[in-house]
């Protein structure tokens, strides 16, 4: 594949990455009692519904900031993953299971690859 069309590629993903994050992480962030309320069914301590919300929200936004892709890749695999810990694979086969597992596949290769055509900030040499 051409390095052009991986570039827009990687940046798709990062577009289905950031809609999926947003989808989930505003109303968590913007909806704490709501948030609180679900994480507390799952068994887990409420307070951290509103915090994943918003970290849910921040690390999409610096996903597309070259200088903090790799630590915004690394933090919402981070989330993903605790969400397949505590909540996905604790409840055996259940929908949301296979988005969480793609989701992770596609962080990893973002993390692998970098960032897309989109990503803000000066791109990196590769003669270093």
């Amino acid at each position: 594949m051409r390095k052009d069309t991986l570039a827009w590629v990687l940046s798709l993903l990062q577009i289905l990455v950031v809609f999926i994050f947003l989808w989930h992480g505003i109303p968590k962030a913007f909806n704490p009692a709501g948030a609180i309320t679900k994480f507390e069914g799952w068994g887990l301590p409420g307070i951290l519904g509103p915090i994943t919300g918003w970290v849910e929200v921040v690390a999409t936004t610096l996903l597309f900031v070259r200088k903090t892709h790799r630590v915004a890749v690394a933090t919402l695999a981070g989330v993903i993953m605790g969400a397949l810990i505590t909540v996905q694979l604790p409840g055996g086969m259940k929908p949301g299971l296979e988005r969480d597992l793609l989701v992770l596949g596609i962080l990893t290769l973002l993390a692998v690859q970098g960032p897309g055509r989109l990503a803000l900030g000066k791109e990196a040499t590769s003669d270093h």
